[in-house]
């Protein structure tokens, strides 16, 4: 199945193309936030992108990740979570049977491996022969197998065996999104 796949916007009055843009292909994206929000505890969140995404990534509910980022990544309700300076506290664990590990940071942030990220590797897309990180979009299309919990600007998505699990909407804007970091869960 194709990753991208081109949208035509059209003009509501004439009914003309005004624009065609690639977007991440809607049968590979979940909307998170509307299976949060069938939750007690989601349905009064916000700011909860990190708790959708580990939600994704290690199949679990949304309560259940939501007591695990509060507890281990210090989330705090209703507030953003600071991921990077909490995410060395979970790696190694276990959640639902899975194992929570590093897979790789983008080169633009391998200063992170020597003092927060021990053992992880920096991960380059192959496509260029520079060391050059991944923007969602190519990493969903170079791992269609998987379950990663992505850290992009600002934000947190899961990608799972080629779906993106994100925003309502999300594969319609954040496809060229740089990836920063990946953990993975197996």
């Amino acid at each position: 199945m194709q990753v991208v796949v081109k949208q035509e916007i059209k003009s509501a009055y004439t009914g003309r193309v005004l624009q065609v843009k690639k977007v991440i292909n809607p049968e590979l994206c979940v909307d998170t936030m509307k299976i949060a929000r069938e939750s007690g505890v989601g349905a009064k969140e916000k700011n909860d992108c990190v708790v959708r995404a580990f939600m994704a990534a290690l199949d679990t509910s949304y309560d259940s990740t939501h007591a695990f980022v509060k507890k281990y990544l210090k989330r705090v309700n209703r507030k953003g979570t600071f991921t990077s300076s909490y995410l060395p506290e979970i790696i190694g664990k276990v959640k639902n049977g899975k194992k929570i590990k590093m897979y790789g940071v983008s080169p633009s942030h391998d200063f992170l491996i020597g003092y927060k990220f021990k053992g992880a590797k920096v991960i380059t897309n192959p496509k260029y022969k520079k060391p050059t990180g991944y923007t969602l979009r190519s990493f969903i299309e170079n791992h269609p197998i998987g379950r990663y919990f992505v850290i992009v600007e600002g934000h947190a998505v899961a990608v799972v065996d080629g779906k993106l699990y994100g925003n309502t909407g999300e594969g319609n804007y954040s496809i060229n999104r740089r990836v920063h970091y990946v953990v993975e869960c197996k």
